[in-house]
């Protein structure tokens, strides 16, 4: 009898401790895991990404993993760094691509792995792609033309600065900079250059610009990497005010210059809302949610008559209190 009591006590005691692993399983599920892959790490704007990124794996309680090569051009470091991302393992991928056709077969790589994808700021050319988080592109290339005309008049010498042609994002924006310029007949574009994603490069070739078109009145830069380049060079040349500059972007340097008046005026987007819009996307994919196709981020234009506006301010500064 005591025999059969010890049974039923080891029995119960097994049971209970079954029931209480089991519930500890239900209410403490395994964290999803989500790996963000941005185009490069040292750089303002995706600072700001990732930071909106972290901020929503923080809401949503996932583990984040974030990866970038050291240059934005860097396709092949983007591959390897995917492959790294693929053999340890995640549940899914947001990721900004550095080239819109190289990058294909990674989204292609992850379906099969059944790691749904998610890309932010630039798309890539493959339909598996779950959803898409950014700007309209042409939109903001029209916006910056639209303001450089403003400044010049519309029969100015204009030049445009932009890097490597691969990535949809900066294609797109010259796109539509180019097809708003062509309903000025008397704009003439003397010079169309690309610099890489070295802004030192940049200022090197605007300053060879400058000196050999003199009678350049102004200059669209198509991301924050040309801008600081560009606005770099009309510093040092004394040219601030004589030669307008639009750029893209808000770095800390854009920031300045624009108070100093070497850049007139800048298309700010909002990399913050980038990186939390995509997270939730990829959130709610695993969740099996639906998603939008598209999620469009706006654009603004900030000048220094602008750049005070307390709803400006929040574009700008998206940390400070």
């Amino acid at each position: 009898m005591r025999w059969s009591k010890q049974l039923m006590l080891t029995g119960l005691a097994a049971l209970l401790l079954l029931s209480s692993c089991s519930s500890k399983d239900v209410l403490e599920p395994k964290q999803k895991r989500i790996a963000l892959m941005m185009k490069m790490g040292e750089n303002e704007y995706w600072k700001t990404l990732r930071m909106g990124a972290e901020a929503a794996a923080k809401e949503f309680n996932v583990s984040l993993t974030v990866s970038a090569p050291e240059r934005e051009d860097d396709y092949q470091g983007q591959l390897a760094l995917l492959e790294d991302i693929f053999r340890t393992g995640t549940d899914a991928l947001v990721l900004a691509p550095n080239d819109y056709e190289k990058l294909a077969g990674a989204v292609d790589r992850a379906v099969s792995l059944h790691v749904p994808v998610v890309t932010v700021d630039t798309e890539v050319d493959s339909a598996k792609v779950k959803s898409f988080v950014g700007i309209n592109n042409v939109e903001a290339g029209r916006k910056a033309a639209q303001r450089l005309v403003e400044l010049t008049g519309p029969s100015a010498q204009l030049a445009v600065m932009s890097v490597e042609m691969g990535a949809k994002n900066i294609e797109e924006r010259e796109q539509g900079l180019l097809a708003e310029l062509a309903r000025y007949p008397q704009i003439q574009i003397v010079s169309k250059q690309n610099c890489g994603s070295d802004f030192k490069v940049c200022g090197e070739l605007t300053s060879r610009l400058l000196a050999r078109q003199g009678s350049v009145g102004g200059i669209v830069a198509l991301n924050a990497v040309t801008s600081v380049g560009v606005a770099g060079a009309i510093e040092r040349l004394g040219l601030a005010g004589q030669v307008k500059v639009v750029t893209f972007d808000s770095t800390q340097e854009e920031l300045e210059w624009l108070q100093e008046g070497v850049i007139q005026a800048t298309v700010v987007q909002n990399p913050f809302s980038m990186g939390y819009l995509g997270v939730k996307a990829a959130v709610d994919l695993l969740a099996g949610r639906k998603v939008p196709e598209r999620t469009e981020t706006a654009t603004k234009v900030i000048d220094a008559d602008n750049m005070f506006w307390a709803d400006n301010q929040k574009l700008l500064f998206p940390f400070v209190k």
